[in-house]
């Protein structure tokens, strides 16, 4: 809750957002294109450093090493039943063929096919999306083409492993040689398949292997919680240009930079701001570095995952949708609504971006904003991206500067609020339901098969003692003083690590999850298998046994998070 002077305040922090010094900052990055580790990239971070060095910011780069990928070249030629050179592009984690190419029978396979595609090149429909190429490369493919509904090819990048492989994922790294083309080029492939059997050569060339790069850090601390801070962050590398993917989130973080170090004796908390390299060309790597070699400070000190991508596209006008946890969904939605007047409805945060932060259970908030309205664009990863994106358009002449100031203020806002709300600005009410929905879901699937009452029951309780939670934060942030506020703050952020772990990750909180999509309750989701398994067969009585280990795990998570808040509450009366 906000009080009047708040709001104003904040409406007066925002109005000073520039639309001319964002431009300036996103013509400034999108120059050149800005590959993981390259000259450019390095150009881009010391533009970072030198401004926000002269805004007082704490500034410094580090230089990491990780497992980066960058294409080089793709090629097709059909071979029979006639001769013809066929543009493509390779893609990162794409291997590299051989000296004269892979020469092999070309096969359509159409989704769910079981066509026989061993030693063949395959033709599929979509993007070169990582699950995907892992599953044709399992089923014995020699090579995958895929055919994007598009005019340009997208660059994509095919590895499930989320940054750094260890040991146990490496095995993942992709094994065959990928290449997309534009969908014109796709049917005459089809069409040709479709006529017989065909022969083709496929060239691809990739650099693999580790690679120096940077991230950009820029720090200022609060006044009552020193040592707290919202991530605010954002990838530096692109495909092409990357006008808006991702020159614009970049220029968004040093306008809102700009403008808070105006105001940083306000700031009851601080902000971390970080530019990750190794998104496009190594699946996440900077922020998964950063979050391997940081986590003890991140899981003591950070509040939020305030991530940015993709902003300021031309016709990007539809903000119906949040991207967040749900902690966080009354802040993004109260924001979006003051400054768009659309109502936005919560969309689970994904697993994609820079969300490599869910084992340490840091809520997040923002991934996409701004969108393109429904049914527009064409085979894109994400509904509502612009047609351009991951492809050689993405350029200054794609971004709207309106709809790139709104975005910004939009940002702006939230930042503003994250760091100078007397309570953080979070809701357990909304994760409690959705554990409570997400759990009598699979309760129906399972039937009588298997049993999470206990569970359900726990996260009603829970839902019960996090609106007592609410109200006690609203009555802080109306009241004097910051002892009552910052106990409150402490118990909302150790909620955060004990919940968003069980309801997002599918391995432990040191652990990294696939970059693949991970269903909500990951662990749980068996039970739904039990409903049609033989109860007598050992294969029911091992999952069972299995199930019973992962209820008590969520079951845990919500009664030491409903404990939390007993403890805290009681606390605070005393």
């Amino acid at each position: 809750m906000m009080l009047v002077g708040e709001r104003e305040r904040e409406q007066q922090v925002v109005a000073e957002v520039s639309a001319d010094e964002l431009m300036k900052h996103t013509a400034t990055i999108a120059a050149e294109e800005r590959l993981s580790g390259n000259e450019a990239e390095a150009k881009a971070v010391g533009y970072f450093k030198q401004l926000m060095e002269d805004w007082g910011y704490d500034t410094k780069i580090q230089w990491i090493e990780n497992y980066i990928s960058l294409p080089i070249k793709g090629a097709l030629t059909v071979l029979s039943p006639e001769s013809r050179d066929v543009s493509c592009i390779t893609h990162s984690f794409s291997v590299t063929t051989p000296p004269g190419g892979l020469e092999a029978e070309l096969v359509y396979l159409p989704e769910g096919s079981n066509l026989d595609v061993r030693g063949r090149i395959v033709v599929q429909d979509g993007l070169a999306l990582p699950a995907t190429v892992y599953g044709t490369e399992q089923r014995g493919a020699a090579g995958q083409l895929f055919v994007n509904a598009s005019d340009l090819p997208r660059n994509m990048i095919v590895s499930t492993i989320w940054g750094q492989p260890v040991p146990e994922s490496a095995g993942r790294i992709p094994k065959t040689p990928v290449v997309s083309m534009n969908q014109e080029n796709g049917e005459y492939l089809k069409a040709l398949c479709a006529k017989g059997p065909v022969k083709v050569r496929l060239e691809t060339e990739t650099w693999t292997g580790f690679k120096k790069v940077p991230l950009a850090i820029a720090d200022v601390k609060g006044k009552v919680e020193p040592d707290k801070f919202v991530m605010f962050n954002g990838h530096l590398d692109s495909w092409h240009e990357g006008a808006s993917d991702n020159a614009t989130a970049n220029a968004c973080m040093l306008e809102t930079a700009r403008v808070l170090a105006k105001h940083r004796d306000e700031l009851k908390r601080g902000v971390r701001f970080i530019w990750w390299s190794g998104h496009s060309h190594g699946r996440y790597s900077g922020s998964n570095w950063y979050a391997d070699y940081n986590w003890e400070d991140l899981d003591r000190n950070a509040v939020v995952n305030l991530n940015v991508d993709s902003l300021g596209c031309v016709g990007a006008t539809d903000y119906s949708e949040v991207e967040c946890s749900a902690e966080l969904y009354d802040l993004g939605r109260e924001v979006i609504e003051k400054y768009t007047g659309q109502r936005p409805n919560y969309q689970r945060i994904g697993r994609s971006g820079d969300q490599s932060f869910w084992g340490i259970g840091l809520p997040a908030l923002y991934q996409l904003l701004s969108r393109a309205p429904k049914g527009e664009g064409a085979g894109v990863f994400i509904s509502g991206l612009s047609w351009f994106w991951h492809t050689a358009a993405d350029t200054m002449d794609k971004i709207d500067r309106d709809i790139l100031l709104k975005d910004t203020q939009i940002y702006m806002a939230t930042l503003w609020r994250l760091c100078t709300a007397p309570v953080l600005p979070m809701s357990y009410v909304p994760v409690a339901e959705e554990f409570a929905r997400l759990l009598s879901g699979l309760q129906e699937k399972a039937g009588d098969a298997f049993d999470l009452m206990p569970a359900i029951e726990s996260a009603e309780l829970l839902k019960s003692r996090a609106a007592e939670l609410r109200r006690a934060a609203e009555q802080a942030s109306a009241g004097p003083g910051s002892d009552r506020a910052m106990a409150l703050n402490e118990c909302i952020v150790k909620l955060g690590r004990i919940l968003m772990p069980a309801g997002y990750s599918a391995v432990d909180r040191f652990e990294t999850d696939l970059a693949i999509p991970i269903p909500p309750l990951p662990r749980l989701q068996p039970v739904a298998q039990m409903a049609g398994m033989d109860r007598e067969s050992n294969e029911y009585r091992f999952l069972e046994r299995k199930m019973v280990r992962e209820r008590t795990r969520v079951l845990h998570a919500l009664n030491e998070a409903t404990e939390l808040i007993e403890k805290s509450l009681k606390t605070l009366e005393g």
